[in-house]
């Protein structure tokens, strides 16, 4: 039986397993989640449906990119990158409001976020572009070029880096700034991790600071009638920074908590965290009727409020796990490409998880950012799903060179 599991799930079993347990509370949960948009359809049971459908094909996507060789897709960013930056450049002229922005494309009835895929590509351009610049640039670490020629390629890649990021990241930023800002904190941390000079890395530190700084100031001081002409989702973002600038200011004896259009989210997942302290219990969730997007972006909410501590240190957990695992496999890589790989794909995936349990639980503004494989989004599990399925792929990778070399050694052996 084991052997068959194994025949199967490919790769990491451990990993599976964290999967398994986070697909399974995901289903739970999202039956009670769901009622705010339940009960606008014919069947109140639809939406659920639709969210095991998407889990299901999410299994099937794990499944098949855990066979897949990972060194078959390191350079199909080449066409994927371009063309889903082309498509982001599109989306106010081609897109769908989705959420209060315009980041959806609709295709055969199913609403496609490119950033969700904007996000797997880049890590792929990543990983391959830095281990080309730990090669120097010619991918083998030939020490015969002159100090002068490998300065100059290091200084192509770096570059090319920089270029490709700043313009995925324009065209995403005018809809969801929160995904542009991962984005640039995944780039930094690979880019730390590749070993690119910490000159460099200064250099982008200091002047993505100041393009935040400069960015804030202007929205602060251009007028309201200004900044609801600015494109896309950006009005929204001087509302935010303003109200979050009011919470850090505000002594907690003078705030005034009056529930209105502008802090609902907000407050309502403030309220389903504070009854977490006496759980309602699965299905019994109070909020989930008044938050918005309970099945999506507060869905982490809702989860402390029907679980308390329990659901909260499950979900830790799991993605903790996730990091560890693929901490574990990091270390058995034996190039530097799926180990960047992996800490690339599997920091998204946890960093995100993250920033969206901070917000529902009140630590920093509304992002509108989903808790990969619990919330409800085709996108966002297809997305996830890709990204662990090649995490799957290297430790599958790993595990049958592993098993090559025992049984070299054990043929080595000489018998007695």
């Amino acid at each position: 039986m084991k052997d068959f599991l194994k025949g199967i799930f490919q790769g990491s079993p451990a990993m599976w397993m964290v999967i398994a347990v986070m697909m399974v509370a995901s289903s739970i949960l999202m039956f009670s989640a769901i009622s705010t948009v339940a009960y606008k359809t014919s069947n109140y049971l639809d939406p659920f449906y639709g969210h095991i459908t998407h889990l299901a094909l999410g299994v099937f996507i794990l499944l098949i990119m855990s066979r897949f060789p990972y060194s078959w897709l390191r350079r199909i960013y080449i066409i994927g990158l371009p063309l889903i930056i082309i498509i982001l450049f599109l989306m106010p002229f081609i897109g769908v409001t989705l959420n209060g922005g315009t980041r959806a494309l609709r295709l055969g009835g199913f609403d496609l976020q490119p950033q969700e895929f904007a996000k797997l590509f880049i890590i792929m351009f990543l990983a391959d572009f830095l281990t080309l610049y730990q090669a120097n640039g010619n991918g083998n670490n030939n020490l015969d070029i002159s100090p002068e020629e490998r300065a100059k390629k290091e200084k192509i890649y770096f570059w090319s880096i920089i270029g490709v990021v700043c313009i995925t990241c324009i065209p995403i930023a005018m809809q969801n700034l929160s995904t542009a800002v991962m984005i640039a904190t995944l780039t930094f941390a690979m880019m730390l991790v590749g070993r690119v000079d910490w000159k460099k890395l200064t250099l982008i530190t200091v002047s993505v600071i100041a393009t935040v700084v400069i960015i804030v100031a202007v929205l602060l001081n251009i007028s309201n009638e200004t900044n609801n002409k600015l494109p896309g989702h950006m009005p929204s973002i001087k509302g935010r920074i303003e109200k979050s600038l009011e919470d850090i200011t505000t002594p907690d004896d003078k705030k005034v908590y009056v529930i209105n259009d502008g802090n609902r989210q907000r407050m309502h997942g403030k309220i389903a965290v504070a009854n977490g302290r006496t759980p309602t219990g699965p299905g019994n969730s109070i909020q989930r009727d008044y938050l918005p997007l309970a099945f999506s972006d507060f869905i982490f909410a809702i989860l402390v409020e029907e679980s308390g501590w329990f659901g909260v240190i499950l979900v830790l957990l799991s993605y903790l796990s996730l990091l560890y695992i693929a901490g574990k496999i990091i270390r058995k890589c034996g190039t530097i490409y799926p180990a960047l790989m992996v800490m690339g794909l599997t920091f998204m995936v946890v960093m995100q998880a993250f920033i969206s349990m901070c917000v529902a639980v009140g630590i920093g503004p509304v992002t509108g950012q989903p808790l990969p494989l619990f919330s409800k989004g085709g996108s966002s599990i297809v997305s996830t799903c890709l990204m662990l399925g090649i995490v799957l792929s290297i430790s599958r990778e790993i595990n049958k060179s592993e098993g090559t070399v025992e049984i070299e050694k054990n043929e080595e052996t000489p018998k007695k």
